[in-house]
C-alpha cells in the first residue's frame, strides 16, 4: 500500500479528535457562557455549513495548487484555529472561529479522501479509504475519549492547546513527508455542477442528507440524552470509548466490505442497522436503572460500527459513480453530510429545548427509513452515465 495514505491519516487523527469532542463539550461550554444546550448547538450548526460551503469553493480560488501545500495548509490552518478557541472570551467569538476551522478541516478531509482514492489500485479504492477512516476512528477511540475527560478534569480549553500543538505538528510532518508533485484540483465550479446531472449521483446525495438528518441529533446531543436516562455527565468518557470502539471495528472490516460485496450493498446494511439503533434509543428510558449505562455503551459502541459503515460505503459509491470526477464526488458528498449535521444540530436544539432530548430518536427513525427508500434507488451499475458525462464535458479524472 502507497506509504502517502498514512501520513493522511495521521492528520485525519487530529482533525478527527476535534470534531469527535465538541459533542461532549457543548454542556461545559454552556455552562460557562451561560446558554442553553440549542444555543451551544450552534458551535455545529455554523461548523457544518462551513464544511459543507467553505472546502468546494476554496478548492475553486486554490486551483492548481499542489496537494502537499494544500494538506500541509489545510492542517496548519486548524492549529491555528484551534488555539483562537483555546484563549477565546465570547460565545459568539468561538461560533465564528470554528465556522472558520470548519473550512480548514473539510478542506483537509476531502483532499486526502480524494488523494487516497485515486492512488488505489482497481478493485482497493475501499482498503485505502479505510485507512483515513481508520486514523478518524482511532481518534474517536483514544483521543475523544481522553479529551473528554480533560475537559472534565481541567476545562474543555484545555483540549483546544492540545488540539492546537498536535495539528501544528501533523502539518509540519505532511509537508516535509508528502513527496512533491501531486497535482492539485483544478476543476471549475461548472465541471462541478456538472457532476450533478449524473441522478445517481443526486439519489445517493439526498439519501446521505436524510440520514445524517435522522441519526446524527443524538450524537450531536449525546450529553443531554444521558441526562435524559438519568446518567451523569462524568460517564461521557466511557460511552465515547464505546463508539470509539465501534469505529475502529469499522476501520478494519468496512473497506474489505466495500471490495467484497460492493458498496450498494454495504451502504444498505450500513443504513438499516443505523435505523435499528435509533429504535433501540426510545427503549432506553424504559430499562431498570442498572441496565440503562450497559445499554447505552452498546448502542454508542453499535452506532460508531454502522455509522461509519454507511459513510465509507456512500463515499465510494460516490467515487465509482463519477470516475471521471473523483475529488467533486467526494466533496459533494461531504459537503450534504456537513448540511445534514447543521440540520441536525440546529433542529435538534429546538426539540430539546422544546420537548426534551428523547424525542430526538422519534423523529429520526422516518428521516433514515426514507434514506434507505432513496438508497434503493441509486444504480448498482456504477459510473456508467458519469463516464458518459465526462466525456462530453472534458473532465479530467485527476
Amino acid at each position: 500500500m502507497d506509504s502517502r495514505v498514512f501520513w493522511l491519516a495521521l492528520a485525519a487523527f487530529v482533525g478527527a479528535i476535534e470534531g469527535g469532542s465538541i459533542a461532549g463539550l457543548l454542556p461545559l461550554v454552556g455552562a460557562e457562557f451561560g446558554v442553553s444546550a440549542g444555543q451551544a448547538g450552534l458551535l455545529v450548526l455554523g461548523y457544518s455549513l462551513a464544511y459543507a460551503v467553505g472546502p468546494p469553493m476554496l478548492a475553486v480560488l486554490l486551483g492548481g495548487v499542489g496537494r502537499r501545500r494544500i494538506l500541509a495548509g489545510a492542517e496548519f490552518s486548524l492549529a491555528c484555529c484551534a488555539l483562537a478557541m483555546a484563549i477565546m472570551p465570547w460565545f459568539e467569538g468561538l461560533v465564528v472561529v470554528r465556522t472558520v476551522l470548519a473550512i480548514a478541516a473539510g478542506t483537509f478531509t476531502g483532499t486526502a479522501m480524494a488523494t487516497a482514492a485515486m492512488l488505489a489500485p482497481y478493485g482497493q479504492r475501499g482498503r485505502y479509504m479505510q485507512v483515513i477512516s481508520l486514523g478518524q476512528a482511532l481518534a474517536a477511540l483514544a483521543g475523544v475519549p481522553l479529551g473528554a475527560w480533560l475537559a472534565a478534569t481541567f476545562g474543555w480549553r484545555v483540549d483546544y492547546y492540545a488540539i492546537a500543538a498536535m495539528a501544528g505538528l501533523a502539518a509540519l510532518a505532511l509537508y516535509t513527508q508528502l513527496p512533491r508533485g501531486m497535482p492539485g484540483d483544478s476543476l471549475t465550479m461548472r465541471d462541478r455542477i456538472r457532476v450533478m446531472r449524473n441522478p445517481g449521483i443526486g439519489s445517493a446525495l439526498l439519501s446521505t442528507l436524510l440520514l445524517m438528518m435522522g441519526s446524527a441529533p443524538v450524537i450531536v446531543y449525546v450529553g443531554a440524552v444521558m441526562a435524559a436516562v438519568g446518567l451523569s455527565y462524568d460517564l461521557l468518557p466511557l460511552v465515547l470509548l464505546a463508539g470509539g470502539i465501534g469505529a475502529v471495528a469499522c476501520g478494519t472490516m468496512a473497506g474489505r466490505l466495500v471490495d467484497r460485496i460492493g458498496s450498494v450493498r454495504t451502504g444498505m446494511i450500513g443504513g438499516a442497522a443505523v435505523l435499528a439503533v435509533l429504535g433501540a434509543y426510545l427503549v432506553l428510558p424504559l430499562l431498570p436503572a442498572g441496565l440503562t449505562l450497559p445499554a447505552l455503551l452498546l448502542l454508542s459502541g453499535v452506532q460508531g460500527f454502522v455509522g461509519r459503515t454507511y459513510n465509507i460505503a456512500v463515499t465510494s459509491h460516490m467515487a465509482h459513480l463519477a470516475p471521471t470526477a473523483v475529488p467533486v464526488a467526494i466533496s459533494l458528498n461531504m459537503s450534504t453530510f456537513s448540511i445534514g449535521m447543521a440540520v441536525a444540530a440546529g433542529v435538534g436544539g429546538i426539540v430539546i429545548d422544546l420537548w426534551g432530548a428523547m424525542f430526538l430518536p422519534l423523529i429520526g427513525v422516518p428521516l433514515v427509513a426514507a434514506s434507505l427508500l432513496l438508497w434503493r434507488r441509486v444504480p448498482e451499475e456504477e459510473g456508467v452515465a458519469a463516464r458518459a458525462l465526462g466525456a462530453r464535458s472534458g473532465v479530467d479524472p485527476s
